[in-house]
């Protein structure tokens, strides 16, 4: 059996230097770790001295910082919460101390231990539903867990080798000079995706800039709670223009310095530039989504030289796995010296997200109320309510409506009831004798949530299909999703799943032929039914009180209902609105390349010839949609040059057959403007790329399959003065 190693008492002094009579002490506590750095003990700081029992021999640490502990208990990151404390470190040798250990605490350290510097960080948590949409629609992000961590810039600029921050330094001096070199996206701060282009041209015309306010406030701050004028030595840039100056004159760690200190203004255009290895970082807390999509924490910290840098993650527990719904890169998206006056606002794209019930605030009264095709608002669609207008039926930017089409319909809470219990869609394009049912199965999910104290929330989703049924009477019926238990709610509106192509394909080359699809101002109806079968009229013309149709209100701002006006209300009480459809091919065609002295129709392989600089080179082309729904770009690159001409449009240029011609002239082509200078090419290898983009959309986005591009090649050259014959 092992000896018990002896023991022995080390008493600790602990003197707060400045200290007056009457004044305040913090809680202050000593910490006894061992030589391999792990915590052994710990008493509070009550005006005595203190005495630790200790192993005879071993070298310790005290470490002297504000009371830490919680239910008696030391943090995890112990360590880590002294060092930003600030905490006073005494090495115990005994050789050295024998039996006792002296502390003194500077008068600039222990009062920030009376009182923490404490932040309310605060947002909420959103879906985009529709990525790549200039119409955003966003469902909120009621469960969850945002994850908060502090970045430490700093520290992760001291991860980069050398070489690679005078490159960081050269990008940052490029992207403040040249607006084409800015990065695409800017996430802090913004209600959304912003160009960085914008904000920076926005700043140039700026000369002050509010973070030296900030900045200026937080220095005051510092002083007061220290109680001394100490401030940062660093002083930010007064503008972009004087941190394009100063930055090519700095390397090393005034480079770093520099970049800490002008945080706040650059850290937008070093997007892209610090890749996610090299940061340092540490997570502060975990906190729920609250059910309206908000979250927010309290965050403290010692005396801090300025706020914190904060970066977030969130996550979900979908069917009992952890997944990251928003990671994103963080050089673009922490948040510099955040104060928490501003709102953290996250908006995610994962398509795995599971977002709140997508479910606006109705009236009181029964109400059965189509809201979306996809993620678009009908409010978007030309004339819906009144039929009225060129652009009927069509969303912003003349834009049609292709594919399958799922219009989402939000119902009264209380339905369905034994009076309104069934929903039929229908649709009829010109010329039909009818209307035509919607037939086609509709998948929503209902997701069930578990809490398991403290903070796991675990959800899942389960799909239900939902088929036609015939009812008494009338056939074609889908029955309104029912009630479910308090703990599950449909996270899904019903809709009608309309395939607006009737089951066309659209098969062929669409270089060479004009492929038509099912196109036309198409009427939807919507018709509602009884738990027996009965047809039921809608209230929106008077008559029996039974429900109303609702739809936007367009003459006012995006968000808002009214009942469904005279136009959309058909004699049989059923509500219709018209959309226009359009599933036709887009054209794309170059047909021939001529200059005065030969052509690709007498020599298909692509080498023709010129005589003068002047020489016209025509490029025929056809960019076609039988009712102009496309918008289109033609492009001529040289060689490894790059584009050296170009058009486009929004309408329909040539039709099959006779071909528009862009026309340019050989030195126009073969002798470009180009920055820096080349030297002129007197003969030459082009590419020619035309791309037609069709507009239709589903709801969620473009119908690509609709697009259609054509490349061709050609060479240019002066003619020869003996040429050989071609070889057979």
């Amino acid at each position: 059996m092992a000896n018990k190693a002896e023991q022995k008492s080390i008493k600790v002094d602990v003197t707060f230097q400045g200290y007056q009579k009457g004044q305040e002490l913090p809680g202050t506590r000593a910490y006894l770790f061992d030589r391999t750095g792990r915590f052994v003990n710990s008493q509070l700081v009550e005006g005595q001295p203190l005495v630790f029992s200790v192993d005879a021999g071993p070298k310790y640490q005290f470490r002297i910082g504000p009371d830490l502990l919680k239910d008696q208990k030391a943090p995890a990151n112990l360590s880590a919460q002294l060092d930003k404390a600030k905490a006073i470190t005494q090495d115990y040798i005994p050789a050295i101390h024998g039996d006792a250990v002296s502390v003194i605490i500077d008068h600039l350290i222990w009062p920030c231990w009376i009182f923490p510097t404490c932040i309310n960080v605060h947002g909420t948590v959103r879906k985009l539903l529709n990525p790549g949409s200039t119409r955003p629609a966003y469902a909120t992000i009621c469960q969850g867990t945002v994850q908060i961590f502090q970045v430490d810039l700093a520290c992760t600029l001291d991860q980069l080798a050398p070489p690679y921050l005078l490159t960081l330094r050269d990008t940052l001096v490029t992207r403040l000079t040249q607006t084409a070199q800015v990065p695409h996206l800017i996430n802090p701060g913004d209600p959304g995706p912003q160009s960085v282009a914008n904000k920076l041209a926005s700043a140039r015309r700026s000369q002050a800039n509010a973070g030296m306010v900030k900045t200026s406030v937080q220095a005051v701050n510092r002083s007061a709670a220290l109680g001394s004028s100490a401030v940062s030595s660093l002083k930010p840039a007064i503008s972009l223009a004087d941190a394009a100056t100063t930055l090519p004159l700095l390397s090393g760690a005034n480079l770093k310095q520099y970049l800490v200190a002008n945080k706040e203004i650059l850290f937008w255009l070093w997007c892209e530039l610090i890749p996610d290895w090299a940061f340092c970082w540490q997570e502060l807390t975990e906190v729920l989504i609250q059910s309206d999509g908000s979250f927010s924490a309290e965050i403290c910290f010692w005396c801090p030289a300025d706020y914190p840098d904060l970066y977030f993650e969130v996550i979900q527990n979908i069917g009992g796995s952890e997944q990251e719904i928003y990671d994103p890169q963080i050089a673009c998206s922490t948040y510099y010296n955040y104060d928490g006056s501003a709102s953290v606002d996250i908006t995610i794209d994962d398509p795995d997200a599971i977002p709140c019930p997508p479910i606006a605030p109705g009236p009181d009264y029964l109400y059965v109320w189509p809201r979306y095709i996809g993620w678009e608002d009908l409010w978007y669609v030309q004339g819906l309510t009144n039929g009225a207008g060129p652009d009927l039926g069509l969303l912003p930017g003349k834009t049609p409506w292709g594919g399958t089409l799922q219009i989402k319909t939000q119902f009264h809470p209380d339905l369905p009831t034994a009076g309104v219990s069934y929903i039929r869609w229908s649709y009829k394009f010109p010329g039909d004798p009818d209307f035509t049912h919607i037939k086609a199965p509709f998948t929503i999910r209902k997701e069930k949530t578990t809490y398991i104290a403290p903070s796991t929330v675990i959800i899942v989703d389960t799909p239900v299909t939902f088929v036609t049924q015939t009812v008494g009477p009338n056939a074609d019926l889908f029955a309104i999703p029912g009630p479910l238990p308090s703990d599950t709610v449909w996270i899904d509106l019903p809709y009608a799943n309309f395939d607006s192509t009737l089951g066309a394909n659209l098969a062929g080359n669409c270089e060479t032929t004009l492929l038509t699809g099912t196109a036309g101002l198409c009427t939807i109806r919507l018709e509602m039914f009884d738990s027996a079968g009965n047809h039921v009229a809608s209230d929106n013309l008077g008559g029996p009180s039974t429900f109303a149709y609702l739809l936007p209100d367009q003459s006012i701002p995006l968000g808002t209902y009214t009942n469904a006006p005279t136009y959309n209300i058909n004699s049989d009480g059923d509500l219709t609105f018209p959309i226009m459809v359009d599933n036709n091919h887009t054209v794309a065609q170059l047909p021939k390349v001529q200059t005065p002295v030969s052509s690709t129709d007498t020599d298909p392989c692509g080498i023709l010839y010129y005589t003068n600089g002047t020489d016209m080179v025509d490029i025929f082309y056809v960019a076609f949609h039988p009712n102009n729904y496309l918008d289109w770009d033609l492009g001529v690159s040289l060689g490894i040059l790059g584009g050296v001409a170009g058009t486009g449009g929004n309408v329909s240029s040539g039709v099959l057959g006779s071909p528009a011609d862009f026309a340019n002239t050989a030195s126009a082509l073969l002798d470009p403007v180009r920055v820096p200078p080349v030297s002129p090419c007197t003969q030459g290898a082009f590419a020619v790329n035309l791309y037609c983009y069709a507009r239709a959309v589903d709801g969620y986005s473009r119908q690509q399959q609709y697009d259609c591009s054509s490349t061709i090649g050609f060479a240019l050259l002066q003619p020869c003065p003996v040429c050989k014959e071609p070889v057979s």
